[in-house]
Order: C-alpha cells, then sequence, then structure tokens
C-alpha cells in the first residue's frame, strides 16, 4: 500500500507541496449522484510511511453536489487529501485547510457549498491536530520534559517508535535510547547507518505530543552504556540552539515545523540565507519534498535538475560562514545572489570543495523569496579533497 500510496503524488504547487493522484487522468469527475465514502488523510510529505485518516459522514454526493469550480493556474500547498472510496476504487483530490478541493487534471478548485466546507473544514483541523505535535519553544519543552525523563520518539517519514531518556542539555536535549531495542529501532529509521541527517520527529511525553527534529549521530557523553548507543544524539525544539555556536540550526527547525505541520509557513518566512541551508540539506539528505517546497512550479527544470543531481551526492556540507551583514541585506532587495563554498562528495568521486551560487528573487518586500538558481561545478570538474569535518550537533 506504501509504494501504491507514494507513486499517486507529484507537485503543482508554486511554493509548496501539492499531492496529486498520478492515476487521475485515467478518471472520470465524480459526479453528484455518486455516493462513495469521503476519507481524509494527512501525511508530512508524499513518501511518508506514517499517515493519519478519518471517516466523515459526508459522500461523495454530498461534497461535490452543489459545489462551485473555478478554473486555476496553479494550487496552493497541502499535505491532506480526500480519498472517494466506492465499490469499484478509490478517487484521491487534493484539499486544502479551507476546505477547497483540487481537481489537477481539470486545473480546477471545486469549493463545497458553506455548511459541507465547513464541515470539511472541521474535520481536517482535527485531523491535522491528531497527526502533527505542539509546536512548543525551548524555555517551554525544558519546563514539561525535566532531564531524566523518559519519553517516546515517533519519525513522522517511517512512522517508527522508540523510548529515551533525557539526559543533559541546555540548548536542546541530548537524550540516549533506553535499550538495544531501542537503538536498533533508531538505526533503522536511519537505513542502518548512523548519520546527522536531520528529521522531523514528535516527543511523546504525559499525553502529549511535541513537534521536534533529531539527528542520529552517536557522540559525546555515554550515560547508558548498556543500551548499545555509545554516546548520545540530538533532540531541538522550536528556538533551541546548537551546543557550539549557540546559534538555531536552520535544518532542525525546518523540521521542528515540519513536525508540527508548518513548513510551508517556514519556508515562506525564511531569509536567502536560510533557503540556502535548506537547499544544501535536501540536497544532501535526498529530501523531493523540500525541493518541492523551495523551488516554484514554474522553474520545473531546476527542480528536476536538483532532483536528479542529488542522487549522485553522498554527502554535501556548507563551509563558509554566512557574513552578519548579510542578516538585513536583502530586505531592501527584490534580487539577491549569494556565494558559498560547499564541499561535495560524490559516488566514485574523490571528495572535493566549490564555490557555488544561490539566487533568489521575490515580488515584493511582502512575498517569500523564490530560489531561481543553484550553481555548482559538474561532477567530473576537478576539485580539491574536502577537510574533514564534524556537522554541528
Amino acid at each position: 500500500m506504501g509504494r501504491w500510496i507514494r507513486s499517486l503524488f507529484l507537485l503543482l504547487a508554486a511554493g509548496g507541496i501539492l499531492l496529486v493522484p498520478e492515476a487521475a487522468a485515467m478518471r472520470q469527475a465524480v459526479e453528484p449522484g455518486d455516493h462513495g465514502s469521503i476519507v481524509l488523510s494527512v501525511q508530512s510529505t508524499p513518501d511518508a510511511l506514517y499517515r493519519s485518516e478519518a471517516g466523515t459522514e459526508l459522500s461523495a454526493g454530498r461534497l461535490f453536489g452543489s459545489s462551485v469550480h473555478r478554473k486555476a493556474a496553479f494550487f496552493p500547498f497541502t499535505d491532506t487529501v480526500v480519498k472517494v472510496r466506492e465499490r469499484g476504487g478509490e478517487r484521491i483530490y487534493p484539499v486544502s485547510p479551507a476546505g477547497e478541493i483540487y481537481d489537477s487534471m481539470e486545473h480546477e478548485v471545486i469549493r463545497p457549498d458553506e455548511s459541507h466546507r465547513k464541515e470539511l473544514v472541521r474535520k481536517i483541523k482535527a485531523l491535522r491536530q491528531k497527526h502533527y505535535g505542539e509546536l512548543v519553544s525551548w524555555n517551554d519543552a525544558q519546563k514539561e520534559i525535566p532531564r531524566l525523563a523518559r519519553f517516546e520518539v515517533l519519525d513522522l517519514q517511517t512512522g517508527l517508535t522508540f523510548r529515551v531518556q533525557r539526559r543533559a542539555g541546555r540548548q536542546h536535549a541530548d537524550v540516549q535510547p533506553l535499550t538495544k531495542k531501542d537503538t536498533e529501532v533508531m538505526k533503522t529509521i536511519y537505513g542502518g547507518k548512523w548519520s546527522w541527517d536531520r528529521r522531523a520527529v514528535l516527543v511523546r511525553f504525559n499525553g502529549k505530543s511535541y513537534a521536534a527534529s533529531m539527528n542520529g549521530m552517536p557522540h559525546g557523553g555515554d550515560g547508558i552504556p548498556e543500551n548499545g548507543f555509545s554516546g548520545h544524539s540530538c533532540i531541538h525544539f522550536a528556538g533551541s540552539t546548537t551546543h557550539k555556536s549557540r546559534s538555531k540550526d536552520t535544518v532542525h527547525q525546518f523540521m521542528v515545523h515540519r513536525a508540527a505541520g508548518q513548513a510551508d509557513s517556514f519556508a515562506g518566512q525564511a531569509s536567502p540565507q536560510e533557503l540556502a541551508d535548506l537547499v544544501v540539506a535536501a540536497v544532501h539528505q535526498h529530501d523531493d519534498a523540500l525541493l518541492d517546497l523551495l523551488v516554484r512550479s514554474h522553474n520545473r527544470g531546476l527542480l528536476q535538475e536538483l532532483k536528479r543531481d542529488s542522487r549522485s551526492f553522498v554527502s554535501v556540507r556548507r563551509l563558509s560562514e554566512w557574513e552578519p551583514e548579510d542578516a538585513g541585506k536583502p530586505e531592501l532587495e527584490y534580487a539577491y545572489e549569494i556565494p558559498a563554498e560547499l564541499a561535495f562528495e560524490e559516488k566514485g568521486e574523490r571528495p572535493r570543495k566549490a564555490i557555488c551560487r544561490f539566487g533568489f528573487i521575490r515580488a515584493s518586500l511582502y512575498d517569500p523569496w523564490e530560489l531561481t538558481r543553484f550553481q555548482y561545478p559538474e561532477p567530473d570538474r576537478p576539485g580539491k579533497r574536502s577537510e574533514s569535518g564534524r556537522d554541528t550537533r
């Protein structure tokens, strides 16, 4: 089922991820007389195995029968779909939090009548609250989850869970798996190999779910030596920082917001420097959903190129530091270019360093920045071996 669901989705949204059925070309539009049952489904990314579903009392006839259709050039971000289940199978339509349904084949937005739309909105809100975690600041999180507290971590991509204990950490939570079994589950989440990659997770403690981000690399002190995990790993919450730099890690903060169901909001408010870091992370972690969120629909060539090229990279890291004065400079700009030194490691190639350039534009001071260019050396271009270094925690 997971493989079939993943094949249903592709991006059509400007500035966001739109879930659209690949099989839509083979189906007819729902007619007012249809009586299929309506099921809502939420996933943080199109290929996430973990999803939440809820049935409704609405039928296809009630929902679509008195709706208003209008043409649309593009559709906004959504992580929720309406599934119309009938005897002959299942049809899937993306739906916005405002209760507007999208038909990608007809390029239409379908708005149900007000009573049915409001009922749909209420169901969507309840389901998303169930699926995602509460966005809580680190100051509040460390009070809610004291040191030595034991809690469950749920990975939003795989749906796997494991137990940890908070051992230390002033800027974020330093945690360790409780048992060897918990360690095995955590390593499975990371594909059987420890990694600094950031992942959106839910922290479940005392009946509550909090939005968070974890990495999967054992390091530092070890307070539970019998768990098969040599050291601890890190869990970040909204506003938490790294121990070394005392600064917020952009990718951790994005994953926290993804775990809260606010990935599009975070990307829409990000600075060019933050977006550049997210581009690097998306390519490094082969995160197609994040690339879909960062590259607009009219720049499909760049999006497909980034997805294709990211498959050849084993590792991509930013080496250069952002200049402090750059932080305020884009406020008066509508086009912005950032050079950055990156370290690349490609399959079958020597590691190398290169200066890459990110290009961004925006329509006004009130619009989000849009990635329009990511220029980097071709794989066969000679380069220097990258310096070894540890990722920030």
